[in-house]
């Protein structure tokens, strides 16, 4: 009993210095397309999955410390790589990270005399990449888990946004009452697994100031609600707990597919956003025209077709769903190509009643053959043949209900282009 006081104080006094959618689909605040969006910052956690620990040499993962990174505790390094080696088991639990190889301990709660009164509480601190900007909503993300040496589970689990006026608290291993957390597991939530991963989420409007990100329990002794999970221990109350997968991600942050590209015979190409924690499991990709069996789940993914293909990645923040497409052509002559003919077709009137009319004026190497016609849906409602006269084309849209249509064109090869239109009557 008394080695297994000795480690929570260790972990409590550990030194940070070793720690379109479909077819351009939607309008509106759902619409994206290529020309409009930058992949941009989609996670503004650093390293919110703890994988980047200064290649396997450091105790603790980059942009990851407590509060004052003198003073405090920044929590307690958990990883599979070779040079900590402390995953699955260590000290204080046997567990396996959410994903990846590694991830952050701390004490949430420890109630004297089992800890000290003046050091009695853990914080997790991360640099964002950037300031949160302001009036966006912002979704939040985190992964708790319940070590196995805790005696209690417990509900204070909160994230707190904050700019450098972090940097004044003096007493930064305490409980922070007067602190304000954005996002909060619900009051009365007891959390006690010791086996899975429980995620606790939110969503808030920034201000603007949001420069750092503070993960702990923010809770009095008292106010925090706890169950006792090990009857058999005599240590006191106190829960450790291991923290995973930390995002914070713009709500309304555009599907980003990529721009149409192309790939030799054989070959691979990357499309989508890079990979992030969060961002890589809001992301779910096809290839169309099948929307019910999806390829991959990722921010970004290799690709090798075979034939000029058209991919659909449908992205959720939070409940909030966007879309965005990428054609990848099969030679880069191909690509150029359409490009030109895109930039140079007409479609009018825009809006529509009866029927559209397609004009260019480019010599095609291959005539367009095929038009399909979707709603904001993605379903198809209308395919037929097409034959272009002096470079024009009438397209009856008879029957189609008021709203927003998408015309793809396809010509012989298999290369399409896309249109969006609007019936209103």
């Amino acid at each position: 009993m008394k080695k297994v006081l000795e480690y929570r104080k260790k972990l409590l006094l550990r030194d940070n210095s070793k720690l379109l959618s479909l077819f351009i689909l939607f309008i509106g605040p759902c619409f994206t397309s290529f020309s409009q969006i930058n992949s941009g910052i989609a996670n503004f956690v650093s390293n919110g999955g703890f994988e980047d620990s200064f290649n396997c040499t450091s105790l603790m993962p980059k942009f990851w410390r407590g509060i004052d990174s003198l003073n405090s505790n920044g929590g307690y390094y958990c990883s599979a790589c070779s040079n900590i080696g402390n995953v699955p088991l260590n000290l204080f639990t046997y567990q396996l990270p959410k994903k990846g190889l590694s991830y952050l301990m701390n004490g949430f709660l420890c109630v004297p005399p089992a800890c000290a009164d003046n050091f009695n509480r853990g914080y997790l601190r991360n640099r964002l990449k950037s300031n949160l900007q302001a009036g966006k909503t912002y979704c939040v993300k985190f992964y708790v888990n319940i070590s196995n040496n805790s005696t209690y589970g417990m509900d204070g689990f909160a994230a707190y946004f904050c700019d450098n006026s972090i940097d004044t608290i003096t007493q930064s291993n305490i409980p922070l009452t007067y602190l304000n957390p954005q996002v909060q597991n619900p009051n009365g939530n007891i959390i006690t697994d010791t086996l899975n991963w429980s995620l606790v989420t939110g969503t808030f409007v920034a201000s603007g100031i949001e420069k750092f990100l503070l993960i702990g329990n923010f809770k009095s002794d008292a106010a925090t609600n706890k169950i006792n999970i090990n009857p058999t221990s005599t240590l006191g109350i106190g829960t450790d707990v291991c923290v995973d997968q930390v995002s914070c991600i713009d709500v309304d942050l555009p599907a980003y597919a990529g721009p149409d590209t192309y790939v030799v015979s054989g070959g691979s190409v990357y499309i989508g956003r890079e990979r992030d924690v969060g961002i890589d499991e809001a992301c779910t990709w096809y290839k169309l025209p099948n929307t019910a069996v999806s390829i991959d789940t990722a921010a970004g993914i290799w690709v090798s077709p075979t034939a000029t293909s058209t991919y659909m990645v449908v992205q959720e923040v939070c409940g909030n769903i966007k879309r965005d497409t990428v054609v990848v052509s099969l030679s880069g002559v191909g690509i150029s190509e359409m490009e030109a003919i895109q930039n140079n077709i007409q479609l009018y009137p825009n809006p529509a009643s009866d029927f559209i009319q397609l004009q260019y004026s480019l010599d095609l190497s291959e005539p367009f053959t095929d038009f399909y016609i979707f709603n904001n849906l993605g379903l198809l409602i209308r395919k037929e043949e097409i034959s272009f006269k002096n470079k024009k084309v009438n397209v009856p849209i008879f029957g189609l209900d008021n709203g927003v249509y998408f015309l793809e064109l396809k010509n012989s090869s298999g290369q399409t282009l896309k249109k969006r239109f609007v019936v209103a009557r």
